[in-house]
C-alpha cells in the first residue's frame, strides 16, 4: 500500500522541506552555504583536527536533523522518493550515511532494500570514501591521546566456560590478546583468526599501529600493518581505504537482496552487586587485582534481517551479507553506531551498537543532531508525493542478556583511556569489537572492569580477562653495560698473570664472564625484540594477492 509524503510535515527542517518538494535548485543554494572540510591528508596537528570536528558539525546541524516521526534524515527521504539528485547532494556536501531511522536502518540499507540501484552506486562509493576520510581527520587526535598515555604491556585473554558443559573450554576457540603501547605506536598479538561454529581459524599475527610511521621504510603515519608469521608477510590494512570502489566491488553491492544489522543494546543497563550466602558485597581475586562482581542487567541483544521479496526466487549472491558496517567508520572508533539524545517521537527505542560517553581524552564523535521542531504553522503546500514502500520480509531476533563484570580500583588504567586503543583493534578483531560495545556501559567513576562475562547460549559464556598489566619503562633504561670495569681492566693482563691466577679468581672470572654473557643476550633480545621494529626477512604483500592464494586454495581442493 502506497504512503503519502506531505511536504508541510517537514517544513521546520529546511533541507527535508526541499527534498520532500523535490526543489533540486533550493537544495544546492542551502547546501552551497555549508562549511568545506579540508583534505584529510593535510590534517596533521590536534588543534587542526579539532576544527575540522566543528566544521563537521556545522554541516551534520544541517544535514542530519531528524526531528521529524520517522526519526529520518533528508538522505532518507531522499531514498524513499528514489530521487538521485538529491542523494548525491546530500553525500557530497558530507551527510552522514551511517544514521538510522526509527525502524533501526540507514540510509544505504533502504537503498538496498527499495532496489534504487544508482542511489547505491553513489551511497556506497561515498560511504567508502567518508569513512576514510573521517578517521584521517580522527588521527592527529588518536595520536596525541596515545602519547598522554603512560607506555604499558598487556594480556587479554578470551575462552570460553560453561558450567554443565564439559569440556568446552578445549573445543571452543579462545586466544590471549598481547598489546603493546609505546608513545604513539600499538601492537597487539593474537593467534585465533576467526571461527566458524566450532572450527578453529588460527593465525600467527600481529597488528602494528605506526602513530609516527617509519620513514626509513616509507610507512606513513596512522599506518595499521598486519604482520603474518607463519607466511612472513607484511599487509597495510588500509591498502584500498582510500580509493575509490572498482565498478566490480560496486555491482556486487547492487546485487544484494539482504541486508542485516547486529546491534547491543545498554541504554538501561543496570549494575546489581552480587552478594555471598552473608548477605555481603562479594568480592574475588582477578590476577593481581581485587574485584567486586556486578550483573549487568537490561542488556538486549538484536540481530535484525531484511530480505527484498523475489517472488520465491533466490537471486545469486542475496545471502552473502551487506557489510554496512564499514570497518574504518564510526562515531566513536569503527562501529557504526548514534546515540539520539532528544526524540520527538514516542518510540525511544534505541538502534545503535553501543552507548556513546563523554569523555575528557578525546572528541572524536561527529555528533548526531536532534533538535525538537519550533511550534510554527508550516506555510502552506498542497505538493504531495505518493510512496510505495519495500517489498520486503523482515525477521528479528531478540535476546536478553545478564552479563557479569568485576569491577576495581587498583587498575592503572582509566576505561575512557582504553576504548581509544580498542578502537583501532576493533577494526580487525572482532572479540575486541564486542567487547568494546559492553564498555561503553557507564561504570561507577574510578572503576575499571578487569573480568567480563557475555553469555551465549544459556550454559555457555565468553569470558575476556585482563590477566596483566606491565608498565614500560623509556627506552633509554633498558640498556646496562656489557661488563663492568674491573673485568675489562683483567681482561688487559698478561698471559702469565692469567695463568697464574688461583681457582678462586678463576671462578670470579667465570661467573663474571657469565654475568656479561647474559647481559649481552639480553641486550641483544631487547634490541632484536622491539614490537615496534618491523621484522626482518619479511616481504611486502597485498590483500589482493591472498585472496587469490586462498581462492587458488579451495579450487585445488574442490578438483581433489
Amino acid at each position: 500500500m502506497a504512503t503519502t509524503i506531505k511536504p508541510e510535515d517537514y517544513a521546520h527542517s529546511p533541507v527535508h522541506y526541499a527534498v520532500a518538494l523535490g526543489d533540486h535548485n533550493s537544495l544546492s543554494k542551502l547546501v552551497s552555504t555549508l562549511p568545506r572540510l579540508n583534505d584529510p591528508t593535510q590534517i596533521h596537528t590536534e588543534s587542526d583536527s579539532l576544527s575540522q570536528e566543528k566544521l563537521a558539525d556545522q554541516i551534520s546541524a544541517l544535514l542530519d536533523r531528524r526531528d521529524n516521526n520517522h526519526r529520518e534524515t533528508p538522505l532518507h527521504l531522499a531514498v524513499r522518493i528514489n530521487d538521485a539528485f538529491a542523494a548525491r547532494t546530500l553525500a557530497t556536501a558530507g551527510t552522514d550515511i551511517s544514521l538510522q531511522n526509527a525502524a533501526g536502518w540507514n540510509a544505504l540499507q533502504e537503498a538496498v532494500c527499495r532496489r534504487c540501484s544508482e542511489i547505491i552506486k553513489i551511497l556506497v562509493q561515498h560511504h567508502h570514501i567518508a569513512a576514510w576520510s573521517k578517521w584521517r581527520r580522527r588521527l592527529p587526535r588518536l595520536v596525541a591521546v596515545l602519547r598522554r598515555m603512560r607506555d604499558f604491556y598487556m594480556e587479554i585473554s578470551f575462552h570460553f566456560e560453561s558450567s554443565i558443559v564439559p569440556f568446552v573450554g578445549k573445543i571452543a576457540p579462545s586466544d590471549t590478546y598481547k598489546i603493546w603501547k609505546r608513545e604513539g605506536n600499538l601492537r597487539a598479538d593474537t593467534s585465533l583468526a576467526g571461527y566458524d561454529g566450532l572450527k578453529i581459524q588460527r593465525a600467527n599475527q600481529s597488528f602494528l599501529f605506526l602513530g609516527d610511521g617509519d620513514r626509513d621504510l616509507d610507512v606513513p603515519p596512522g599506518s595499521l600493518l598486519v604482520l603474518n608469521h607463519d607466511d612472513r608477510k607484511i599487509f597495510d590494512a588500509f591498502e584500498t581505504a582510500g580509493a575509490p570502489l572498482t565498478d566490480s566491488d560496486i555491482a556486487g553491492f547492487c546485487a544484494q537482496t539482504t541486508v542485516y544489522r547486529p546491534g547491543m543494546d545498554v541504554t538501561k543497563a543496570e549494575l546489581i552487586g552480587r552478594t555471598n550466602w552473608r548477605r555481603q558485597e562479594k568480592t574475588e581475586s582477578v590476577g593481581q587485582w581485587k574485584a567486586r562482581v556486578y550483573e549487568i542487567n537490561n542488556v538486549v541483544f538484536s540481530f535484525r534481517s531484511r530480505k527484498i521479496s523475489t517472488g520465491g526466487v533466490d537471486i545469486p549472491g542475496s545471502e552473502q551479507i551487506l557489510p554496512l558496517e564499514l570497518e574504518e567508520d564510526s562515531d566513536e572508533g569503527f562501529l557504526v553506531c548514534e546515540n539520539p539524545r532528544v526524540s520527538v517521537s514516542d518510540n525511544r527505542r534505541r538502534h545503535s551498537s553501543f552507548v556513546r560517553e563523554d569523555r575528557d581524552f578525546i572528541s572524536v564523535s561527529r555528533k548526531s543532531v536532534d533538535i525538537i521542531p519550533e511550534r510554527r504553522k508550516p506555510p502552506p503546500c498542497t505538493a504531495q508525493v505518493s510512496v510505495v514502500p519495500a517489498q520486503t520480509k523482515e525477521k528479528e531476533y531478540v535476546k536478553s542478556l545478564r552479563p557479569s563484570v568485576w569491577l576495581t580500583e587498583q587498575f592503572p588504567l582509566k576505561t575512557e583511556e582504553l576504548l581509544p586503543l580498542l578502537d583501532i583493534l576493533a577494526n580487525k578483531v572482532k572479540a575486541v569489537r564486542r567487547m568494546r560495545e559492553l564498555l561503553t556501559t557507564k561504570f561507577p567513576p574510578g572503576t575499571f572492569p578487569v573480568k567480563i562475562a557475555i553469555p551465549v547460549v544459556p550454559t555457555v559464556r565468553v569470558v575476556i580477562t585482563f590477566t596483566k598489566f606491565v608498565e614500560l619503562q623509556p627506552i633509554e633504561q633498558f640498556y646496562t653495560p656489557l661488563s663492568s670495569p674491573r673485568h675489562l681492566v683483567q681482561g688487559r693482563g698478561t698471559e702469565e698473570e692469567t695463568a697464574s691466577s688461583s681457582s678462586s679468581s678463576y671462578s670470579w672470572l667465570s661467573r663474571s664472564s657469565s654475568r656479561s654473557c647474559s647481559t649481552v643476550k639480553q641486550q641483544q633480545q631487547q634490541q632484536q625484540g622491539d614490537p615496534f621494529a618491523l621484522p626482518k626477512g619479511y616481504t611486502w604483500s597485498t590483500f589482493d594477492d591472498k585472496s587469490k592464494k586462498v581462492k587458488k586454495t579451495n579450487s585445488t581442493r574442490k578438483t581433489k
